[in-house]
């Protein structure tokens, strides 16, 4: 009986548990290009993502910056934390200018320095799914 009372009763805690540092990565992959966290990246598929600022601290709004050739488009966007697991945050994009931009903010945690990604669900021009992810750090 205090084994089971003691398995319950960790179980509980790790639900409560907000955010929690993860001792693997959960990103599942790199992106097709090398790119380095916050700076413009161009994908093999001529896809391009940008931050409107260099310096991104949690719980301050931000813009992201979307360039897609023609014949492609957005399908969804998140944002998730890789460094910790947060969830995932929804990304809408607008079109302004010729671009896809999104107004958006990430959450703050006990870590100082965090590594987040976009996972971008596009339909190619064959009409195929793919996903591009696109990696940036946050700090405060």
């Amino acid at each position: 009986m205090p084994i089971k009372f003691l398995m319950v009763l960790i179980s509980a805690l790790q639900l409560l548990v907000a955010c929690d540092p993860q001792t693997i990565s959960i990103e599942e992959q790199r992106p097709a290009a090398s790119c380095q966290p916050n700076q413009l990246c161009q994908y093999n598929n001529q896809v391009k993502i940008w931050l409107a600022e260099q310096k991104i601290t949690p719980e301050t709004p931000f813009e992201i910056y979307l360039s897609l050739p023609n014949g492609v488009s957005a399908q969804s966007a998140k944002l998730e934390g890789v460094t910790m697991y947060m969830g995932f945050i929804p990304v809408l994009f607008e079109a302004r200018d010729g671009l896809l931009v999104a107004h958006t903010m990430v959450g703050i945690c006990s870590e100082r320095n965090m590594t987040w990604k976009l996972v971008l669900e596009l339909n190619n021009q064959q009409g195929h799914a793919e996903h591009v992810l696109y990696y940036f750090d946050v700090t405060y």
